[in-house]
């Protein structure tokens, strides 16, 4: 089996991982904005943020691994080949070294399983990214729903622009001309 192959599988499974815990991570931060918890969303976000860079820091290997087996592989193509068309070229490789060398047994590591193992572990890429973006998105909106709800609080307070009436100890009324947040909770 090809180097780049088993180099590429190791780091799809990675990903693979990251991909999971980020899923877990963004529903986590889902729940912790239900239920306002801002020391556990600013540690959830910190946790996004390692496994934001961590994926990054995956798919520059993994774009160097492709272009090694695609060299390896497919020597005149000049774009990258998918997993596809790697596990496709890994089992017709495989199926001619069989013809060749029939008394041989099948390893474990052999072309037909990587071939497998590579396709598996795309199609279950594929999906676990596809939740991770749906999760982002919906953490995308309620963040900019809670925002616009705090744009439109502090608006209130700044075109108000006047006294909001409250007496000092004193028993006279205070000389603020502009109203602060503080004024408009109490």
């Amino acid at each position: 089996m090809s180097e780049a192959v088993e180099k590429l599988i190791q780091i799809l499974e990675d990903d693979l991982q990251w991909h999971q815990s980020l899923a877990v991570v963004l529903e986590n931060k889902l729940d912790a904005m239900r239920h306002y918890d801002m020391s556990r969303l600013e540690a959830l976000a910190a946790n996004e943020r390692q496994l934001t860079e961590a994926i990054c820091a995956n798919e520059k290997k993994r774009r160097q691994v492709v272009r090694q087996a695609t060299v390896e592989f497919f020597p005149r193509n000049n774009k990258p080949a998918t997993a596809r068309e790697l596990a496709k070229a890994l089992q017709e490789r495989h199926g001619s070294q069989k013809a060749t060398d029939k008394r041989q047994l099948p390893k474990e590591n052999s072309a037909e399983t990587a071939a497998n193992r590579l396709l598996a572990l795309s199609d279950m890429l594929n999906d676990v990214a596809e939740k991770v973006k749906r999760l982002n998105n919906v953490v995308s909106i309620a963040s900019h729903k809670i925002l616009g709800h705090f744009d439109n609080v502090f608006r209130i307070i700044a075109q108000s622009g006047r006294d909001i009436g409250l007496y000092g100890r004193s028993g006279k009324k205070s000389l603020l001309e502009q109203n602060c947040l503080v004024d408009a909770l109490a």
